[in-house]
């Protein structure tokens, strides 16, 4: 008996590689409630920082050049994408240039954090940083896992709900992922208590010699603190995705995100540079499109705008004459529209890349769980409109048994079955 050749027709690329699913993000994230949530988030949280700036630091002449451009990129929504390549970490150098990405937003938000925990701030700072961070937690848990719920239906079951559904599932849901970050923050404080107060005893003579005997107790508080932290860093992403995958509490999506981070390091770590690669590619072909724009705005302007002075597009842009002195007038009029302008563009390409980065921790969220509890990648937590039903009527009969009434049709609100649904119920 001879064998059929067999002929492979298709190939199961998310069967065989699961991470493939990254790719499917890009379309996504282009997706009209996509933007506008990472619009939200991109306009809502310069306004918390504004607020910490005046409240808590001093004037800008006193601060430090790495604190200023800190602060002007904290106040602005799309300063922190448009950087040069060599400010952040992993960056992808291609052709002579540097690739950026998702990586930005990764660090825009978690940066805050890092300077609490620095022991160089002064207090000021630490409380700029603080509610800073706070207030990014607050915005960002809202505004994206309205976009993972979003991205999450799309890729488990190819479905598009509109903002309105995205905007009620993270009305409904957002104190749950930010209790989710919360939780593991909190604990941290708690055991640097034990720390603060061996501290304490360091400014008496004999206490110092008792806060030596006691050090081994601050390495152990300390250490279990690092490893929340270790986890929170780069599990904070998967929490929120948890909770709007699998609509569970706070504490629940807190052991997801830090078991799928401790459990798979090393999946974790290769799904984040497949998404660090394919999503700088993405930004590189944004971020030139939108420099495209204004070098051909310029160029195309320049023709009637230094007919009769070489400069003078280069003037009304920068906002200074000649003499390096400020427009006023109409041209300094102008060049406020004109900075406007720019600045909107500028914020629609960098609200891409965020909704790219909540995409993307989506898909890396589903293979992760995928990973750890073998948990189909298309099953995900449904909102349905659970209908109630009350308890049929009852009459007793003439024995005094009671007897479930029948209900009519008109008594139950729904048509018989010989009648045709009017057009209310279509």
């Amino acid at each position: 008996m001879t064998e059929q050749p067999v002929i492979v027709q298709k190939i199961s690329w998310i069967n065989l590689c699961p991470w493939v699913l990254i790719f499917k993000t890009f379309s996504i994230a282009a997706g009209t409630g996509v933007l506008v949530f990472a619009l939200v988030g991109l306009l809502l949280s310069p306004l918390g920082w504004v607020v910490s700036e005046k409240v808590f630091l001093e004037e800008s002449s006193n601060r430090s050049v790495e604190l200023t451009e800190i602060v002007e990129s904290n106040n602005s929504p799309y300063r922190s994408i448009f950087v040069p390549a060599r400010s952040y970490y992993f960056s992808n150098p291609v052709s002579g240039g540097e690739l950026n990405g998702p990586q930005l937003v990764f660090r825009q938000i978690e940066r805050p954090f890092e300077f609490i925990f620095s022991s160089e701030a002064s207090l000021r700072e630490f409380a700029y940083f603080l509610f800073g961070g706070i207030w990014t937690v607050l915005v960002w848990s809202f505004a994206g896992l309205a976009i993972v719920r979003i991205s999450l239906l799309r890729l488990t079951r190819n479905e598009r709900i509109g903002i309105d559904d995205g905007f009620a599932f993270a009305m409904g849901n957002w104190k749950t992922a930010v209790g989710s970050i919360g939780i593991p923050l909190l604990a941290v404080l708690l055991l640097c208590v034990p720390g603060a107060l061996i501290g304490l005893l360091m400014n008496f003579g004999f206490g110092a010699f008792i806060a030596a005997v006691l050090w081994v107790f601050v390495l152990l508080f300390s250490g279990l603190a690092a490893l929340l932290l270790l986890g929170l860093m780069f599990g904070w992403p998967l929490m929120v995705a948890s909770v709007g995958c699998e609509g569970q509490n706070s504490f629940d999506a807190m052991t997801r995100g830090y078991a799928y981070t401790l459990q798979r390091p090393f999946h974790y770590a290769f799904y984040g540079l497949v998404a660090i690669l394919i999503g700088s590619f993405a930004w590189f072909v944004v971020g030139g499109l939108t420099q495209g724009v204004f070098e051909m705005s310029s160029w195309s302007s320049s023709w009637g705008a230094n007919i009769f002075q070489p400069d003078r597009l280069d003037q009304i842009v920068a906002g200074v004459d000649g003499n390096g002195d400020e427009l006023s007038g109409w041209k300094q009029t102008g060049h406020t529209i004109i900075q406007f302008f720019n600045a909107t563009l500028k914020t629609l390409a960098a609200a891409f890349v965020y909704g790219l980065f909540w995409c993307m921790a989506s898909a890396i969220y589903l293979v992760l769980r995928f990973d750890v509890d073998e948990t189909e990648m298309d099953e995900i937590f449904l909102v349905d409109e659970k209908r109630t039903y009350q308890l049929p009527p009852l009459k007793t009969d003439s024995n005094g048994i009671p007897q479930i009434q029948k209900t009519t049709p008109a008594e139950s609100g729904e048509p018989s079955p010989t009648e045709s649904p009017s057009p209310e119920h279509e």
